[in-house]
């Protein structure tokens, strides 16, 4: 996959997270008068299963390819919404965790872009030279991005009616995108 296409999908997901952030207190609201708090809860949990099932779709391509690093992959993305179907039943504010898968998610798709990217067009030398500069690491810059994402999305909100700035979301925003680089350092090795 070329690498236009990659920042594309990244693009792509994070216009539909920027998009729906404004609209989340009234489907919670919504779906709270009809439903009670403990089906709004599954309702979240079903939204969360719909982006496991994403990921597993994204996967299906690398299972093909790497059976190994592809069974890693689906069992650590299931660790992350069991963890969340966890705190969804535990916590009094579960749908602070969404944050979590959200943004770990973002995080595997900008380091497998960049690290990708990288990889092109380069000697094994060179390549080793370049993984020991930090400003030039696809972890770090993909940790970078995702963190300059989740702040502005809680700066975003500050100026939305019915949502409100937060530092423990921005907090969440970059303990997923550590996560997700975490799995995703995972499998590469």
């Amino acid at each position: 996959m070329k690498t236009s296409s990659k920042w594309a999908i990244v693009c792509i997901y994070t216009l539909v997270l920027f998009i729906v952030t404004p609209y989340l207190p009234q489907l919670i609201r919504s779906a709270s008068s009809r439903w009670t708090s403990s089906s709004v809860s599954r309702f979240v949990l079903v939204v969360e299963i719909a982006l496991a099932l994403l990921i597993s779709i994204l996967a299906v391509r690398f299972l093909i390819q790497k059976k190994k690093k592809s069974a890693l992959f689906l069992i650590s993305i299931g660790g992350i919404f069991l963890l969340s179907f966890i705190l969804y039943r535990f916590i009094p504010n579960p749908y602070e965790f969404t944050h979590l898968p959200e943004y770990a998610i973002l995080s595997i798709l900008i380091v497998w872009t960049l690290d990708k990217e990288k990889s092109k067009g380069t000697d094994a030398k060179k390549e080793k030279n370049i993984r020991l500069t930090i400003s030039k690491n696809p972890y770090f810059l993909s940790a970078i991005i995702t963190g300059l994402i989740g702040t502005v999305d809680e700066i975003y909100q500050y100026f939305l009616p019915n949502r409100f700035f937060n530092l423990y979301d921005i907090f969440l925003n970059i303990l997923g995108g550590i996560l997700g680089l975490l799995i995703f350092w995972r499998i590469k090795r």
